[in-house]
């Protein structure tokens, strides 16, 4: 399987979406970012990098207890953070029902994760090229009857194993650890788990819920980003990122 990414390409039927495709792009990290969102996203990646001391490529799942938490948005940040700091990164929409990376990117889906894992294309027609620098994503493709069997095969270990020859960090943008177990399971593929969480939007129940399944199959959880945090200063949409935990420890604070 050979890591070399074709262009990128702008996905059809855009036209359609332009309203939340432009609200979504303000949230996307660019030159015309405000001070106080970037700094935030410049601390969750000094935080990412020194919470994770093992050799070789770093592995990092990003999900979230249940949905519109902004966990797309945030692995996508990150992901741009990373490559900013001229390190390899790629991006796995690993959402197979309801992915959104290719829509923040507006970029064509029509070959994904899904499509490799059931051998019906090569790595390289499916990685995309983004505009970042050091960049590449690999989008969901197309949507299968049983993703959580997929995302679960040797497959899957395979491709992993295969990433992490190419890249210094490799992101997995997952559904939410309480709507489906895909979450849990991918988590056993990876160095850390982040979890999203949204500020008046997820309740500590969900959260805690969260937590304990991923810690029942000793997932490594690195951290939790409050997103959406109301603040004085932000520019666009009055919001802000905050990390708002170095380690799961905190965490237990909430209890």
């Amino acid at each position: 399987m050979l890591f070399k990414p074709k262009k990128a390409k702008k996905a059809n039927g855009f036209k359609t979406e332009v309203g939340r495709s432009e609200y979504d792009a303000k949230r996307i990290l660019n030159n015309n970012t405000s001070f106080d969102v970037r700094e935030a996203f410049n601390e969750l990646k000094t935080n990412v990098i020194f919470s994770m001391t093992d050799k070789g490529t770093k592995k990092i799942l990003v999900t979230s207890s249940f949905a519109a938490e902004g966990k797309s948005t945030t692995s996508l940040n990150l992901a741009i953070s990373l490559a900013e700091n001229n390190r390899k990164v790629l991006l796995i929409d690993c959402d197979l029902r309801r992915p959104n990376v290719g829509r923040l990117l507006q970029l064509d889906e029509k070959k994904g994760l899904s499509n490799i894992l059931v051998n019906e294309c090569e790595i390289g027609e499916a990685l995309h090229k983004t505009k970042y620098a050091n960049l590449d994503v690999v989008l969901t493709g197309s949507t299968p009857p049983n993703p959580t069997e997929l995302l679960s095969s040797e497959g899957m270990q395979a491709f992993m194993d295969n990433a992490s020859q190419h890249y210094d960090y490799v992101i997995l943008d997952t559904p939410p650890v309480n709507l489906v177990t895909d979450a849990v399971i991918l988590s056993r593929l990876v160095n850390g788990v982040i979890i999203v969480c949204r500020q008046y939007v997820t309740e500590k129940k969900m959260l805690l819920s969260a937590v304990e399944k991923l810690r029942f199959v000793n997932a490594k959880i690195l951290g939790v980003v409050l997103n959406d945090v109301a603040t004085a200063k932000a520019d666009y949409g009055k919001y802000g990122y905050y990390n708002g935990a170095n380690n799961s420890t905190n965490i237990e604070k909430a209890k």
